[in-house]
């Protein structure tokens, strides 16, 4: 049993770990709340009496010693001070001391475990936990800062070459050559925020744009267009000094050359001329040629590489799924899909798939109707965030088009039907509890099925199969289309850079390990900093304010954004990156503005990189969304419905990467309302 003293040192022990503000507070509430049985309370009502610190550690040390010095109990002392009293009473009594000590000391263990941490306690005033007092300002502060800092370095060299911050008006000589791999979120944040002076950008990629990849699902009906949420990359910084539209194949880090294979950009023109979903796309590997010509293979060399070459879909694990689902990560998945959705409509209508053509023929009715609802019923694997909004963009698209009396698909508003197949117990499982109940409930309401704890087995070309956990028989269901939204894998440049790094680079999931600074191990000390991973690739381990563990940030566009102005802003400010942690440049012009400015935030050396969460946005269709806002690690508010819809919009609309794409995006919203969408297949 754990004595008095022992609970009273673990205590003071528990609450010097909490923060200072909390220390007075706290003892006094655990001793009004503990049992006044508890040899423990006249302290706890003494220690309310006091201001001072000292004491009250003058106190604790007081009680401590009167404790040691008389070991017994209360209740035992008051036993000892009758010693008259009968044997048996004096069993009974003591019987039933003990019991009160037991009880006691489950009370304060109870007490210790919740004053173990600043959550707990607050738990124990029934206060919110995650109080505004417990968000990081400094970062918020840090963020408004770089931002300011961002807006002029990002127009370096974009007015006659010169540099605001250092003061110089022609490209700085020998500039460093970064060799940027893709044009996703964390590439384009990087390409957006560098300084053309300071630094020589090379961008290369599959595709010459970046497109806002949360409103795929939006485009693939017909409520936004392709060329609303997509930015060419020259566009994004007109002052890098080239894009070369190709596929990075191999590297040799030790001399520093990336091995690219160029686009061969015959196959554009006739890439949609099928709507298969293994039909040509620019972003699937050509066969490598080291011969003249459009698939010619080129080397560059690279002073930093920035690795942010993302993922491709994980869609090989089950049988079948390569070569009959649909993907949705690139603006011409999107574009394939919305064909395919318009096509299937149509197979639906043919004088094969209606009854009224075949009035004599019972069996041949039969097999129309079976044939009619089978290719409008879409399948969707993967109950993440592009599973569910697409899911709700899709029935807000059939709502439309099967309407009545002015729907262009009225004849089918009984047969569509939109399956969601998810292998867990809950949609989208980042989010709280009550919105992934609250997004399963919306999606049921509007007709969407929804299978959970079901993983897919195998996909054919009008059906997929699939098994409940734990369950030993398969279902088949017949269906037109199935969209793949249920994981990501490594692309092959992943694997080959991996091949070249130490052990310790390889992380889970195929991703990259890398430091606070976003730098990957490299095999000899003269490379290490020349590799930046960044984006889904990026396997960086961080704790939360509340989260004693440390897990991988998650593959988000919040994530691969943050990194990328993070890296771009390391580059521009010069810091040298073989040093840990990184420092600025020796060489670097002690007069500069720049310089003057990152001592004044005392930023000689490079601050660590900090993911700020600001929470997650979801639509779910029928005019309503699920908002989970939250600034770090402390949750803001949630909102479902009508109010969160608005603030769905608003946010995606602010986060556009231009005013062009939030001119074009609001029109095309405003166009939906009210035309409709449109069902023209181009």
């Amino acid at each position: 049993m754990t004595t008095p003293i022992c609970r009273w040192r673990l205590l003071v022990a528990a609450l010097l770990s909490s923060p200072g503000s909390l220390f007075s507070e706290a003892l006094v509430t655990a001793g009004r709340c503990a049992p006044k049985t508890c040899d423990s309370f006249q302290l706890s009502m003494a220690w309310s009496g006091s201001n001072n610190y000292l004491e009250q550690l003058e106190m604790i040390t007081e009680w401590d010693v009167t404790a040691a010095s008389n070991p017994l109990s209360t209740h035992q002392q008051e036993i000892a001070s009758h010693p008259q009293t009968e044997p048996h009473i004096e069993k009974v009594l003591l019987t039933e001391s003990t019991k009160r000590a037991e009880q006691d000391d489950q009370e304060m263990q109870r007490y210790l475990h919740m004053l173990s941490t600043e959550v707990d306690y607050k738990k124990l005033l029934n206060q919110n936990p995650y109080a505004l007092t417990d968000i990081d300002f400094p970062i918020i502060v840090g963020r408004v800062l770089d931002t300011l800092e961002d807006s002029t370095q990002k127009s370096n060299g974009k007015l006659k070459g010169q540099a605001k911050l250092k003061g110089k008006k022609e490209p700085r000589d020998n500039r460093p050559t970064v060799v940027v791999l893709g044009t996703g979120w964390a590439a384009h944040a990087f390409v957006k925020a560098a300084s053309t002076y300071d630094l020589r950008v090379v961008v290369v990629s599959p595709v010459n744009h970046f497109v806002f990849t949360p409103m795929l699902a939006s485009a693939a009906v017909g409520t936004i267009e392709y060329r609303s949420m997509t930015e060419p990359i020259r566009v994004t910084n007109p002052f890098i000094d080239n894009f070369v539209e190709g596929r990075a194949v191999g590297v040799d880090v030790r001399n520093k050359v990336v091995r690219v294979q160029l686009t061969s950009l015959s196959t554009v023109t006739g890439i949609f001329k099928g709507i298969a979903a293994n039909a040509p796309c620019r972003l699937e590997p050509e066969e490598v040629s080291t011969e003249g010509g459009a698939s010619k293979l080129i080397e560059l060399n690279y002073d930093y590489l920035v690795c942010a070459v993302g993922t491709s879909v994980r869609s090989s694990i089950v049988p079948g799924a390569k070569e009959f689902c649909f993907n949705l990560k690139t603006s011409q998945d999107s574009k394939r899909l919305r064909t395919a959705i318009l096509e299937a409509l149509e197979y639906a209508s043919r004088p094969t798939c209606q009854e009224e053509y075949y009035p004599d023929d019972l069996q041949q009715q039969q097999r129309a109707t079976i044939e009619r609802r089978r290719r409008v019923r879409f399948a969707i694997v993967g109950g993440g965030p592009t599973g569910v909004e697409l899911a709700g963009e899709m029935c807000d698209f059939f709502s439309q088009v099967c309407s009545k009396p002015n729907g262009a698909y009225q004849h089918l508003a009984n047969d569509v039907e939109v399956l969601l197949i998810h292998g867990g117990n809950d949609l989208l499982p980042a989010m709280d509890r009550d919105l992934r109940e609250r997004a399963l409930t919306a999606l049921r309401i509007q007709g969407v099925k929804v299978i959970l704890n079901t993983r897919l087995e195998e996909v054919g070309q009008d059906f997929i199969t699939i098994k409940e956990k734990g369950a030993h028989q398969t279902e088949t269901i017949p269906v037109g289309l199935t969209v793949w939204a249920a994981g990501n894998a490594p692309v092959p440049f992943v694997s080959d850079l991996l091949s070249q790094l130490p052990e310790s680079a390889a992380g889970s999931a195929g991703r990259i390990n890398v430091d606070r600074w976003l730098r990957c191990p490299t095999p000899t000390p003269e490379t290490f900093g020349s590799i930046l991973v960044l984006g889904d690739v990026a396997c960086l381990g961080a704790k939360g304010k509340y989260d004693p563990e440390k897990v991988p940030l998650p593959q988000t566009a919040q994530v691969a954004g943050q990194q990328g102005a993070f890296a771009a802003r390391m580059l521009n400010r010069r810091y040298d990156l073989k040093q840990t942690p990184p420092r600025l440049d020796d060489l670097q012009d002690e007069t500069s503005l720049l310089r003057s400015w990152l001592v004044s935030r005392g930023l000689e050396t490079a601050p660590e990189f900090t993911f700020l969460n600001l929470g997650y946005l979801a639509y779910v269709g029928g005019g309503e969304a699920l908002n989970q806002v939250k600034l770090g690690d402390v949750p803001l508010f949630n909102y479902s419905g009508k109010v969160a819809f608005a603030l769905w919009r608003t946010v995606y609309l602010a986060k556009q990467a231009a005013t062009r794409n939030q001119a074009l995006i609001a029109f095309d919203w405003l166009r939906t309302e009210l035309f409709g969408r449109d069902i023209t297949r181009l």
